[in-house]
């Protein structure tokens, strides 16, 4: 169900056909109105909702023309968006802006406006003696139109925010953590460091990989329902978000008895792009790119790369809690499924090793760092404590001494204090 759910999601085309497709019923039922029932309308709607058929035909060729040219304006202004998040924020985040909700379901009003003043117009003939309805409810949904295209332009000065994109990007990243690491009903799920116990006698399965891209969504929760129907276990060798090529061994299926026969694709999507519905990772890297940017010398921009180490600080706090090579789910205490998971300490270096380069000779890149460690000691994990100020040293260390002066270092000083309390 998630996989369907996922394929409808990143599918951009699906909204705008649903506009289109109710405002093909409305146009079809308004000429039916129009056409058989018309004498019957002009007696019962008030006369002030009736136009004749040459008002009507006049009025929805203009709103026909009128929307093409806000679809066109539409088009433009993304356009100018994507070139914006391409090239200030990151190529990874275009996808936020397209399949944002809003952006599709303004093309998708647009085009039914459209579509609706087409169809009913190609039925406003001449022999129509009797007033009309599909004129004012052309007007109405012109108007409908001019309100949508007023909120996309406010959508869009948001979306153009950085600080609005981190936010948004944090949120979904938290969310995908929540979604992947909460037990549904009669599961229980444990990380741990070691790998658990499965059927030593048991056959085993290996399936392989037969395309090229990365893993973008596993259904868990499917593999388990299979699992406990048909008494096997699941172990998966890559993480999601993993980068897997044809022939990689992607999950191996301890059975007894006659080898099973599954379609892996049900349970593992594969894409040429990284997603952010199960890839938390993903989530960490866009902002890391973002922050990336901003230190570079082109755009300069050290206070929004102070902004995303914040938000990267709030992300890892939450992950340290999920610490753990094996994620495992289990049912009347027997491991059904298990799979490999990131440690915390490889999504903490992914997170500021860049950062730490290419910022290495900027003193408040060091100290956004050091408070972003700070949130993750306070609000982390106790157990990883001792990992991040392992990794504060990583971080001293590479930082550039000849750039710092010495009312720098007193505050660069008070954070390590604070860090080691």
């Amino acid at each position: 169900m998630k996989n369907f759910l996922l394929q409808i999601k990143q599918t951009i085309w699906l909204m705008p056909s649903l506009y289109c497709l109710m405002a093909t019923i409305l146009a079809f039922g308004i000429i039916y109105v129009d056409t058989i029932h018309g004498k019957a309308v002009t007696e019962t709607i008030p006369a002030l909702f009736l136009i004749s058929v040459d008002l009507a035909q006049t009025i929805l060729g203009t709103i026909a023309a009128a929307l093409l040219t806000m679809i066109t304006i539409t088009f433009s202004t993304i356009m100018v968006v994507l070139t914006t998040y391409s090239s200030q924020f990151s190529p990874r985040t275009l996808s936020d802006f397209i399949t944002n909700k809003v952006t599709i379901r303004v093309l998708g009003v647009y085009m039914g406006g459209i579509m609706y003043s087409i169809l009913t117009l190609l039925f406003m003939r001449e022999d129509l003696t009797h007033e009309v309805i599909a004129g004012p409810i052309g007007v109405l949904l012109a108007i409908v139109c001019l309100a949508f295209f007023a909120y996309f332009i406010h959508h869009v000065a948001k979306s153009i925010q950085v600080n609005n994109l981190v936010n948004e990007v944090t949120t979904s990243t938290l969310k995908a953590l929540e979604d992947r690491l909460t037990p549904k009903k009669g599961e229980m799920i444990k990380i741990t460091w070691d790998k658990p116990s499965l059927p030593q006698h048991a056959n085993q399965l290996k399936v392989k990989n037969d395309t090229l891209g990365y893993i973008q969504l596993c259904e868990t929760h499917r593999l388990l329902e299979t699992a406990l129907d048909k008494s096997f276990v699941f172990e998966l060798l890559k993480p999601v978000g993993s980068f897997v090529k044809p022939g990689d061994t992607l999950l191996i299926i301890y059975y007894q008895g006659v080898q099973p026969k599954l379609d892996i694709k049900k349970y593992i999507k594969i894409g040429n792009d990284r997603t952010m519905f199960q890839d938390v990772e993903f989530g960490i890297r866009k902002i890391v790119e973002v922050t990336l940017r901003a230190v570079s010398p082109g755009i300069n921009d050290p206070n929004t790369a102070i902004d995303c180490i914040f938000h990267l600080g709030k992300l890892l706090a939450e992950v340290s809690k999920y610490d753990g090579r094996y994620l495992n789910y289990y049912h009347e205490g027997e491991v059904k499924v298990t799979t490999v998971q990131t440690p915390f300490n490889d999504i903490l270096y992914g997170a500021f090793y860049q950062i730490c380069h290419y910022g290495r000779e900027d003193i408040s890149i060091l100290l956004a760092m050091y408070d972003a460690l700070i949130t993750i000691v306070e609000e982390g994990a106790p157990c990883s404590r001792e990992k991040v100020l392992e990794f504060s040293e990583y971080i001293n260390a590479n930082f550039d001494k000849d750039s710092i002066h010495e009312l720098d270092e007193s505050y660069l000083n008070k954070k390590k204090e604070r860090l080691h309390q």
